[in-house]
């Protein structure tokens, strides 16, 4: 079982990174808890210690910038990139003793495939303006039940337009994560883990 985790109350590293920037690490995090025994998705020290490692722009020198310097195309935030979450999802996993690998999809997905993803494992999603948000976000899919998605949203229910910031095992129906589903570019990216 997951524990929940929202990106409300999390570090923003004296203004340099900010909470409500943070979906994309938290919904991470709360991925690794499902498969690493010793990751809890609550644990907002060892979230911190994720972003400080994926976000180049904060903190100690880790992951982000290895993978800044090794691919110099990614630009901005790093954390914002799936490549960075991909290579950082596989360090922590291999060190917590799970085999396998991160798959990244960046292109059109059906959720017949979707559905058949979720039935090893939970996938991070990417969506678009839902709940009222302005630009791009990031949940945690859990599984498919009966015309639903249970999801982790870690700014919130988007189905109250996020007044109600709790968002953990949230019913989006299908049709209501459809609507928001992908990016700016019609793509719908997600990212799974493949034994």
């Amino acid at each position: 079982m997951i524990e929940y985790n929202s990106q409300r109350d999390n570090h923003t590293f004296r203004g340099k990174f900010r909470a409500w920037w943070q979906c994309f690490a938290t919904s991470s995090w709360m991925f690794l808890s499902w498969y690493v025994p010793e990751i809890k998705g609550s644990d907002d020290r060892g979230l911190a210690q994720y972003l400080d490692n994926t976000e180049d722009s904060i903190g100690k020198r880790g992951l982000g910038e290895k993978i800044k310097k090794k691919f110099n195309w990614i630009t901005g935030h790093t954390t914002y990139w799936w490549l960075v979450h991909k290579y950082a999802i596989e360090a922590y996993m291999w060190r917590g003793g799970v085999k396998g690998t991160c798959i990244f999809q960046d292109y059109d997905i059906t959720f017949e495939q979707m559905n058949m993803l979720l039935e090893s494992g939970p996938v991070i999603f990417q969506t678009k303006k839902m709940g009222g948000l302005k630009g791009g976000h990031i949940i945690l899919i859990l599984e498919y039940v009966g015309g639903s998605y249970i999801v982790m949203d870690p700014f919130g229910d988007a189905t109250t337009h996020y007044q109600d910031s709790d968002g953990g095992y949230k019913k989006y129906p299908d049709w209501f994560l459809k609507k928001y589903c992908g990016n700016k570019y019609g793509k719908v990216r997600c990212l799974w883990w493949e034994k």
